[in-house]
């Protein structure tokens, strides 16, 4: 959503009307606060209208451009968008706020390359450097330029060193070859669910740092897999399989790796299958492939091989769960997600798995549903994401006063959680406030989450949101 600020206008909607002792003052004062008036409503095609109406009277006006560009945006009208932006250009050269707006511009078109080109020339060498270089180092790690995202991490470090978020990141982008350096980033960040991986990590460095450098590095791939950190989990896994140490589980999860992160790992897995078809990670590799590729018979039947070989490992019955909830088999896929919390009942990572399967699909939620989410909060107060599922478990069962107060505090825990953010979104439309539950569900919409950003896309169209 826009917030529309007039005051900033008042100043000149009097100057024209005593410049200009005509109808077209009125007209543009008019204008203006039919503009603000829309989109406090979120009638987007209303404001954009009016400020096209406006900008007939002041046709050089920035913050008129500004404002339609922003519009265009939103309505996913890029072709306008930028005929506002180069109009921008023309009158004022460009500025380190220009440039961000370009960049914003190729980025959600996907256009990297000439979005990293106008976030280089916007710096300035200040702190407001700081979401330039994260968008940097973001784009340099999807084209698996570890050594620019490295340097853009450096330099966001430099501006804000003690920003839990870019210590999270540089020990993800480090830790499979600098455990040492990797361990201190990791110290004391925030316990939630915002760094997820963060204990299992240090855990890990804490027992493991000593073995040999590839065994260590598959190590953290598997660990930065569990957490659904696949850029990160694929460097680690080409060091893991580095200096001719390879072995058959180490590529197996590479080709895993490289499919999720957007090229054809198949070719390094078939090949991992061929010379070890009874190790159990390489048919947990397998079966994460054949979900991801759609096919839910062969994934499970390669998952539930694995776990017949590994019986006791609780990430590999917890993809069984997933599985069956993915195939529509909600009560196996309940039962296999509890077995997995048992397996390993000191693990945030299930406990989230399970608390999010009982809410996103409403199972058992006025028995064995909302017990489990009751167990799991008691155990992890602090994690937003159990907070959230909780939240919307009071919700479901209609107690929505005390579910507010625990969406709330969910959110408090961490304001960028995107399912605090998409719960959130539904008790505020259940509320009947629908232009607060968009913003929520934009939010959630833009997030990384694929699960969610589908539910929140659902809930956009439900309430009339343009989405292109």
């Amino acid at each position: 959503m826009f917030v529309i600020r007039l005051l900033p206008r008042l100043a000149l909607i009097a100057l024209c009307a005593l410049l200009v002792r005509a109808p077209q003052p009125d007209a543009l004062t008019e204008s203006l606060r039919r503009a603000a008036t829309a989109t406090q409503r979120g009638d987007l095609g209303i404001a954009f209208h009016a400020y096209q109406a406006a900008l007939a009277y002041l046709p050089n006006d920035s913050y008129l451009l500004h404002q339609l560009y922003a519009l265009s945006m939103a309505a996913r009208r890029y072709d306008m968008a930028a005929a506002y932006l180069t109009r921008l250009t023309a009158l004022n050269g460009y500025s380190s706020l220009l440039h961000r707006l370009w960049a914003e511009h190729y980025s959600i078109q996907g256009n990297a390359q000439a979005a990293d080109a106008h976030h280089l020339a916007a710096l300035r060498g200040t702190p407001s450097d700081l979401p330039l270089l994260r968008a940097l180092a973001d784009s340099a790690l999807a084209r698996r330029d570890w050594q620019a995202t490295d340097a853009y991490l450096v330099r966001a470090a430099a501006l804000a060193p003690d920003d839990p978020d870019l210590r999270y990141q540089r020990a993800l982008l480090s830790i499979a070859d600098q455990p040492q350096a990797a361990a201190i980033w990791l110290a004391d960040l925030p316990d939630n669910s915002r760094y997820s991986a963060a204990p299992a990590l240090r855990a890990l460095i804490a027992t493991y740092a000593d073995a040999p450098p590839t065994a260590f590095a598959f190590r953290c791939g598997l660990a930065l897999i569990e957490a659904r950190q696949w850029r990160y989990a694929e460097r680690a896994l080409l060091l893991a399989n580095a200096q001719g140490a390879e072995s058959a589980a180490a590529l197996a999860f590479l080709g895993l790796a490289q499919t999720y992160n957007g090229r054809d790992g198949f070719p390094i897995l078939a090949q991992a299958m061929q010379a070890a078809p009874d190790d159990p990670l390489v048919q947990y590799a397998a079966g994460l492939y054949w979900r991801l590729r759609g096919d839910l018979a062969q994934a499970l039947e390669a998952l539930r091989l694995a776990h017949a070989l590994d019986s006791q490992n609780a990430a590999l019955a917890a993809e069984i769960g997933n599985t069956y909830r993915a195939v529509g088999n909600l009560e196996e896929a309940a039962r296999w997600l509890k077995n997995a919390v048992r397996l390993a009942p000191e693990s945030a990572v299930l406990r989230r798995t399970l608390t999010a399967f009982y809410a996103d699909e409403n199972y058992a939620l006025n028995g064995e549903g909302m017990n489990a989410l009751r167990d799991a909060l008691a155990l992890l107060p602090e994690d937003a994401e159990i907070a959230a599922n909780y939240g919307y478990g009071l919700l479901y069962n209609g107690q929505v006063a005390f579910a507010r107060a625990e969406l709330q505090r969910a959110l408090a825990l961490d304001s960028q959680n995107a399912r605090a953010r998409y719960y959130f979104g539904v008790l505020l439309e259940h509320q009947g406030d629908a232009l607060s539950a968009v913003e929520s569900y934009l939010f959630t919409y833009r997030a990384e989450d694929a699960s969610l950003r589908q539910r929140a896309a659902r809930a956009l169209q439900r309430l009339g949101y343009p989405l292109g």
